[in-house]
């Protein structure tokens, strides 16, 4: 058994495999776990059968166990988002897409644009969680293919919802849409109601503090500057 500390939850995985301790070597902490998952053999197996792929159990293992850490997030202000962030300035600047869009290669725009002023801090599943009443993007350890992130927290500054353009536009996601579009991005816990519940009433709390827009990007440098400029305005500029 190992315990990871993210989104500031010490949280225990009774393991069988070695890989998931290498995976959160970064998270690993002595505190006391707030609870504790695991991946029953039913669980991996489904898992195994549902992938395209074949991948060792070890890897399934850390599927079905960050699943199960999903359905426990929403008692905790927090769930699991779909989607790359970046810590620009110490704001976190989070980015969600179709698979194929182009997520990686926007946020890649952006490496290039602010240079040492941006980084990745997860670049495929982090965890937002609300602090003080403050949303924040959390870095974990499932951070996508290419392993783009880093264990810290930032404060959620915009959400952006990227699609493919001739040209760099930018809007406001419509607001008889917005909740409908954040809740897709989101997990829905699926084996207790109240967790499902829990997270649609933090979608509302985060469309309320939180600025989303609507991107249409090309892969010109300049839409690193549209999309920084679009998530930068709030209603005071």
């Amino acid at each position: 058994m190992i315990i990871i500390k993210i989104a500031g939850l010490p949280i225990g995985i009774d393991n069988r495999y070695d890989y998931i301790e290498r995976l959160a070597k970064d998270y690993l902490t002595d505190e006391p776990p707030v609870f504790t998952v695991r991946a029953t053999d039913e669980q991996i197996r489904k898992e195994g059968e549902c992938s395209e792929c074949v991948f060792p159990d070890g890897y399934l293992e850390s599927i079905v166990v960050y699943r199960n850490i999903a359905e426990r997030l929403p008692f905790y202000d927090a769930f699991v988002f779909h989607g790359a962030v970046l810590n620009l300035d110490g704001e976190a600047y989070a980015f969600t897409a179709k698979s194929g869009v182009g997520k990686t290669t926007h946020t890649r725009l952006w490496l290039d644009r602010f240079g040492k002023r941006v980084h990745y801090l997860n670049g495929d599943k982090p965890i937002i969680r609300f602090f003080d009443g403050v949303p924040y993007a959390c870095g974990t350890p499932w951070k996508g293919k290419e392993g783009y992130g880093v264990n810290e927290r930032a404060p959620l500054r915009a959400i952006a919802f990227l699609g493919r353009g001739a040209e760099n536009t930018a809007s406001e996601v419509p607001a008889d849409s917005v909740v409908t579009r954040l809740v897709t991005q989101m997990y829905l816990p699926k084996a207790d109601a109240r967790a499902t519940v829990a997270t649609m009433r933090l979608a509302d709390r985060l469309v309320g503090c939180v600025r989303l827009v609507e991107l249409k990007c090309n892969m010109d440098p300049s839409a690193a500057e549209v999309s920084y400029m679009a998530m930068r305005r709030n209603e005071n500029n």
